[in-house]
């Protein structure tokens, strides 16, 4: 197993033989506005250059998850340079369509069960902020288990908040390596 960070919630994870790109966001620093309503109304999007280049990231490339399709885990930049051929794993049946609209082709909803190339990845559940109204804005988002025999287990949380079903999650796969996106974006409305 090998992770490497390359911004944000973008990483890239080595398991089982297989190279995963995980919600990539690939626009050159500043692209974007700041999020609406976020306490960083000074910050564009994304606030770091990318460490290497596009091509570099996206070499070798077997699998792309996307947790969520906010635009830091799946940007506009991500949508046009990945190829449409790539295998692409997502959350839930409207973010397939979504990403199919896209042009890519080979899109399938992680569950409980799913199986690439003999590793096991098993959808979590997350939450996405505290309180009923942020959770509706924010929406649906997941996490992923990897397993396989020649590996340790991996649990990629994603953007998730500490609750019990995250410790259910935990208590459930026993992972022996965890990844937390832990980037504190606060909006101003909600306190969190």
């Amino acid at each position: 197993m090998n992770i490497k960070q390359i911004r944000n919630a973008t990483i890239i994870v080595e398991y089982a033989g297989k190279k995963f790109l995980i919600d990539p966001m690939l626009a050159e620093k500043g692209t974007y506005p700041p999020f609406p309503g976020s306490i960083k109304q000074d910050q564009y999007n994304p606030v770091v250059s990318l460490p290497t280049s596009v091509d570099e990231i996206i070499s070798g490339i077997d699998a792309v998850i996307v947790t969520h399709l906010h635009l830091d885990h799946f940007d506009e930049a991500a949508q046009k340079l990945l190829p449409k051929d790539i295998k692409m794993f997502v959350q839930n049946k409207e973010e397939a369509k979504e990403v199919q609209n896209s042009g890519f082709q080979d899109v399938e909803v992680l569950t409980k069960d799913t199986v690439f190339e003999g590793i096991q990845l098993v959808k979590t559940k997350g939450e996405h902020g505290r309180g009923e109204e942020l959770l509706k804005l924010m929406g649906e988002v997941c996490g992923v288990v990897f397993k396989h025999p020649s590996e340790k287990t991996l649990y990629v949380a994603g953007d998730t908040v500490w609750y019990e079903d995250v410790q259910k999650e935990l208590d459930t796969h026993e992972p022996d390596v965890i990844v937390v996106n832990g980037g504190d974006n606060q909006f101003i409305e909600y306190g969190s």
